[in-house]
């Protein structure tokens, strides 16, 4: 039983306060036990949606959930790079950071990418890599044991986070973003040193950079695209925040300055499953249009910089177009498939 009063919480949360660590902790423990009646668990969903959460709730609450993982790595050693993001951009592009996972995976990087299916848009990473054969459910420790043999994972969220399982009829019936879709790009159970982590909205930057510094990251890119992407965009100036030794320092990227040709948010645009894989495919094997091309090493490009491989954006950008023209990232994703299987 919780020392914390409920109704007091709320009270907080409706005036705008943030709330504590051990607050934040107590709520979450509170979902994960499922302490909480439907109605208080939305007015509480609702109530941080309305105040926008902070960078220290983000991060207590995604620890708690992090340590109710049901497995856990014993590689700490590796340096890992997520790509997961927040989702929510409403553009319906491809899933240009499932490409940038086996794009940055080809280039050297260590990638364990979180994902799952779709929320709000069309077709989610877990639904176009299972189109394309890869096995969602594979035993926790060959999805484990894949990092060292083919450098490259993937983490399909509900697998892993089986305790928010009770949650997931009531989030589904609120119909709106909550928290939860903040949480899924923090609350990678391999703990990634490294992340870049797209966001729908300018006004989450700040933030969810504080929350990865507060988990310990060791470098980090948060990033939102021009027009509104959570990737980076090609369409103008993307804001920026990367974490690096502890501190968290603001930038743009202009695409200009990188040596790329601007292109609208709409070329970039996915659809049905079937297009979607159609268009992974093609961009891993070398074979995508120039827009879907260029953004998918742009993005790489981040991933190189938080993997500390390449500093230079430009020169990350190059390393990126000479992997995929020789489709060596569809080499890497037969390569993880097959392994999984």
């Amino acid at each position: 039983m919780s020392i914390v009063s409920w109704p007091k919480l709320l009270e907080k949360l409706l005036a705008s306060h943030e709330l504590s660590s051990v607050e934040a902790k107590a709520l979450m423990n509170a979902w994960l036990d499922n302490e909480l009646l439907p109605v208080q668990t939305g007015a509480f969903l609702t109530a941080l949606r309305a105040k926008q959460v902070t960078g220290l709730e983000l991060s207590t609450m995604a620890e708690v959930l992090r340590e109710a993982c049901s497995f856990s790595f014993s590689g700490s050693d590796v340096f890992m790079v997520d790509t997961c993001g927040t989702g929510g951009d409403g553009a319906d592009t491809f899933n240009i950071s499932t490409a940038v996972a086996f794009v940055a995976a080809s280039c050297g990087v260590t990638i364990a990418k979180h994902g799952n299916r779709s929320a709000s848009g069309k077709v989610g990473s877990a639904d176009v890599l299972e189109g394309l054969g890869l096995k969602l459910n594979a035993p926790f420790q060959v999805v484990s044991d894949a990092i060292e043999r083919t450098k490259v994972t993937f983490l399909f969220a509900p697998v892993w986070h089986s305790s928010l399982v009770n949650l997931a009829p009531l989030r589904k019936s609120l119909g709106v973003r909550t928290i939860f879709n903040l949480l899924g790009p923090l609350v990678n159970p391999f703990r990634p040193k490294a992340q870049v982590l797209g966001v729908a909205k300018p006004e989450l930057l700040d933030p969810m950079a504080e929350a990865l510094k507060n988990l310990g990251l060791e470098r980090a890119v948060v990033v939102h695209g021009a027009g509104g992407l959570d990737e980076a965009s090609l369409e103008g100036i993307n804001q920026v925040r990367f974490l690096e030794n502890g501190q968290i320092s603001s930038d743009v990227l202009d695409i200009k300055e990188l040596g790329l040709s601007p292109a609208s948010n709409n070329s970039l645009k996915g659809g049905s499953l079937s297009m979607n894989k159609e268009i992974l495919m093609s961009v891993l094997q070398g074979k995508g249009t120039q827009a879907q091309t260029e953004v998918v090493a742009l993005n790489s490009a981040l991933v190189l910089w938080a993997s500390g491989i390449e500093v230079d954006l430009t020169q990350g950008i190059k390393m990126a177009l000479k992997t995929i023209e020789i489709s060596k990232p569809w080499d890497k994703f037969n390569e993880l498939k097959n392994f999984l299987s």
